[in-house]
């Protein structure tokens, strides 16, 4: 039976044999196979960069650049993974694709030839171009960084390891500015822009001023001083407002409107302000030692456009008073201002109003006037203002003989007009009396043969008043009857209520005014032609009946 078993044994033997090669060689393929997958599995599921992380991020190492510069070797892998670059990636982005520049990130890493930390940035910041725009087309306003190392690049403004999304630099884009831009070695471009930071609107933030597309220099400077709110300090202690207000400006005479139909430029600021558009920013310190100084600097350049008013400017008595060192006199800016300049008769009581300014007293008197209270009370365009009398850019000096022989001439050129004067029921024959009578012909006189002289006897507003004047039945008129005698005495101090019951106003005698004198005229009319008349004729009859006489005494004689 053994010799059985073992010949059936033997008889299977081949068989057995080679199942066994069959097997050995699915487990050759089998551990090939395994064998070959490995490396494939391990590729996909460990990053390339696994030995850059593991050697770097407890590594305290770092590297001394030629500038004494350090670079730490050690890095965080949470704001790495945390950032754009991160775990949120839509693509993988993995240590040698920024860290890629001349292969010398290979292990073992050549020595980097960057002499400072900023070269050492501005050539990492050139691989984000491989992925992103370059910085010349993403950020126009720092054009030079690529090639200056002192600008900044693509690292200064998004990080490095810790790159943020971009939503986050636009939810904070004054913040991501000032991450370089928050000390000025100029104090007065810190300040300013300190001010500037904190009155930002909303809307407003660096690129404002510092946006791709270039701001007009006019644009830059309404922007900066409406965002200003601090004060320039001048040596005599007064400050000066740095901030201004646009509006004024686009609303006032010098902003963009028509005149007479014809469309005008707005002017610029730099127009006014010249020297600005040479110093460029940050200005230079203001020179004048006062705000008046500042004042009376600013106001020599409104003849640069104003030539016509610039011409009769050294005849006028507040550009001589000034010329004589009287730096209180007005300019063109204490009547007009500054950047808020208006039309300076609209409406027309804004003269009144701006010649007050200075001359408060006389002004006050106008008011209660009967020229003052038609302006004021009741818009009345017809009554003279302070300019009407006195002139605009040629001012003369009230007090002198010149002007106070004028000044009939000044009331005539309203109570003369007789279609003006119809309004009012007030005689046209003001003027006219005024010259006939004994004050008005010593005016006249002088003036054609002595206007350098000074005149002594009374001119309109010697009786009437100046800034003050009043109807003749006003209570403080100093024509009324009852002060008349008072207003004669100032000249006549002899003079009793005979003298100024005496005076017939300037009304032309007639039934209603004076109606005595104008029945003495009318008699005298009448009396004086036929008296006249009378001897006339009687001479004529007598001349006649002589002539006659010789002759007949002629013709009897030749018979």
């Amino acid at each position: 039976m053994d010799t059985c078993r073992c010949a059936g044994i033997s008889r299977g033997a081949p068989i057995y044999r080679g199942i066994g090669k069959l097997l050995l060689i699915v487990a050759a393929v089998l551990v090939w196979s395994c064998l070959a997958a490995a490396p494939a599995q391990a590729q996909a599921t460990v990053p390339p960069d696994t030995a850059c992380k593991l050697c770097h991020v407890d590594n305290e190492g770092e590297i001394t650049l030629p500038s004494g510069e350090t670079i730490q070797l050690g890095i965080d892998l949470a704001p790495l993974s945390e950032s754009v670059h991160g775990a949120h990636a839509a693509e993988s982005v993995y240590c040698m694709d920024c860290h890629a520049s001349r292969d010398r990130y290979r292990y073992p890493h050549q020595p980097n030839p960057a002499v400072d930390r900023a070269e050492f940035e501005a050539d990492i910041a050139q691989n984000c171009e491989s992925c992103h725009t370059t910085i010349e087309a993403h950020n126009p306003g720092h054009l030079m960084a690529k090639d200056n190392p002192n600008l900044p690049g693509c690292t200064d403004c998004h990080g490095g390891h810790d790159v943020a999304p971009v939503a986050s630099m636009a939810a904070d884009p004054v913040g991501t500015c000032q991450g370089c831009h928050q000390t000025y070695a100029d104090p007065v471009v810190q300040e300013t822009h300190e001010q500037i930071v904190a009155n930002f609107s909303a809307e407003q933030t660096c690129q404002t001023c510092h946006s791709d597309v270039a701001l007009t220099e006019d644009a830059l400077c309404k922007t900066c001083h409406n965002l200003l709110d601090g004060e320039a300090v001048l040596p005599s202690g007064e400050t000066l407002p740095l901030h201004v207000d646009p509006q004024m400006i686009i609303d006032s005479v010098h902003g963009d409107r028509e005149i007479q139909g014809v469309p005008y430029s707005p002017l610029q600021c730099t127009d006014c302000h010249r020297e600005i558009q040479e110093q460029g920013f940050p200005h230079d310190p203001v020179t004048a030692a006062s705000l008046r100084e500042w004042k009376l600097e600013k106001a020599d350049l409104c003849g640069a456009c104003h030539t016509d008013i610039a011409e009769k400017q050294p005849h006028d008595v507040h550009f001589t008073k000034i010329a004589e060192g009287n730096l209180d006199a007005a300019t063109c800016t204490d009547c007009h201002g500054y950047h808020a300049v208006q039309p300076p008769n609209e409406p027309r009581q804004r003269i009144s109003e701006t010649c007050g300014a200075c001359h408060s007293a006389i002004n006050e008197q106008y008011a209660h006037s009967v020229h003052g209270a038609a302006l004021l009370g009741e818009d009345n365009p017809d009554v003279p203002v302070c300019i009407d009398c006195h002139g605009v850019h040629d001012i003369e000096d009230p007090l002198t003989t010149q002007f106070r022989l004028n000044s009939p001439k000044l009331c005539a050129e309203c109570h003369a007009d007789e279609e003006l004067m119809a309004h009012y029921g007030i005689s046209t024959d003001v003027f006219d009396t005024y010259v006939a009578d004994f004050h008005g012909t010593t005016v006249m006189l002088f003036e054609q043969q002595s206007p350098d002289q000074p005149v002594n006897t009374a001119v309109c507003y010697d009786c009437h008043g100046v800034h003050n004047i009043l109807p003749a039945t006003e209570e403080n008129s100093q024509i009324m009857k009852e002060n008349l005698l008072a207003t004669c005495q100032q000249c006549h101090p002899d003079a009793t209520a005979n003298f100024s019951d005496a005076w017939t106003s300037h009304y032309r005698p007639s039934m209603e005014h004076n109606p005595l004198v104008y029945l003495v005229d009318l008699f005298y009319m009448i009396v004086i032609p036929v008296t006249l008349g009378g001897f006339a004729l009687f001479i004529g009859t007598d001349v006649y009946r002589q002539v006659r006489e010789r002759r007949g005494r002629k013709e009897r004689g030749r018979e």
